[in-house]
């Protein structure tokens, strides 16, 4: 690997050449990758498929593509040999790609991403961007197939690639994995107690705004009941006799008062003017008039 092409204080770079060197002394019964001489962003993985699946007898082939901000985007999966879950030459939708950066952590790495992986084999693909769902039987047949597979990019053989001696320890397999998944049903129920949290607020609201509906109709209803009573008294004096418009409207208005609700009438007598100011306006109005009277009679 050539290391004069990139800069190894760079956080991204070093952290690259970190998990190359551990990825290369672990044990490669059940997962083993590098990266590419040419560029240590794209990295190449061989997966065993999971026990007791129809993939058990699989060699599953593919790329990892790295952004340049990595570890803090999640990286991209492509899978180069058939297997009847994952598209070929498909960048993959699963929570650990790039298609799902909410659920990214920078702690995960290329061990993470492959344990995901073999993980995510035996599921359903629900509908999402690269996935297959293809009969059991064709995926044993293709699981079968993709041993002896040679890359035409790196030249790796998946019947070389991956160890037949079991390790004397288990692998993090096991241990990494349910907590992954776990992790992200977690996340997923506080979604749903958020939607649901936020769902009640929004019927409190609604509640709120069908009262006020309620009072703002009432009000109109009030309203309308007071120029009604008002059309029949006037029209109950006869036609010839005109009723002067401000009479009406005055009578309009202490009907509508009679009438109105008290939410109503505290708003009004909220927005009145105060008697104390009416009285200082008049009094400051008489005293000007006064003066202008005195200096134009002498």
């Amino acid at each position: 690997m050539s290391d004069i092409k990139y800069n190894l204080k760079n956080p991204g770079v070093k952290r690259i050449m970190q998990e190359a060197k551990e990825l290369a002394n672990d044990n490669t019964y059940e997962y083993s990758a590098f990266p590419l001489e040419e560029n240590i962003f794209e990295w190449h993985f061989t997966v065993r498929g999971p026990k007791d699946t129809e993939f058990e007898e699989g060699r599953y082939h593919g790329r990892i593509l790295l952004p340049t901000e990595y570890p803090f985007k999640p990286p991209e999966i492509i899978f180069l040999t058939a297997n009847g879950r994952f598209q070929l030459h498909t960048k993959i939708c699963l929570s650990i790609t790039g298609f799902h950066p909410e659920y990214w952590q920078p702690a995960w790495g290329i061990r993470t991403v492959l344990l995901a992986i073999i993980g995510f084999f035996p599921t359903e693909s629900r509908g999402a961007i690269g996935g297959l769902d293809y009969p059991k039987e064709e995926r044993q047949r293709l699981a079968k197939l993709s041993v002896g597979w040679t890359c035409p990019i790196c030249g790796i053989n998946t019947k070389d690639a991956l160890s037949n001696i079991l390790p004397e320890k288990q692998t993090h397999l096991k241990e990494e994995l349910p907590e992954f998944v776990l992790a992200c049903k977690e996340e997923n129920k506080l979604d749903e107690k958020g939607n649901n949290s936020n769902s009640s607020q929004q019927e409190k609201e609604n509640i709120n705004s069908k009262e006020d509906s309620k009072c703002c109709i009432q009000d109109s209803a009030n309203n309308n009941k007071s120029l009604q009573i008002v059309e029949q008294e006037t029209s109950s004096i006869g036609d010839s006799c005109q009723v002067d418009p401000e009479i009406r409207s005055a009578r309009v208005i202490a009907v509508t008062q009679n009438n109105a609700s008290p939410a109503t009438t505290a708003r009004n007598s909220s927005q009145a003017v105060p008697l104390w100011l009416d009285a200082l306006i008049a009094g400051l109005v008489s005293f000007i008039i006064v003066l202008i009277y005195r200096k134009y009679s002498f």
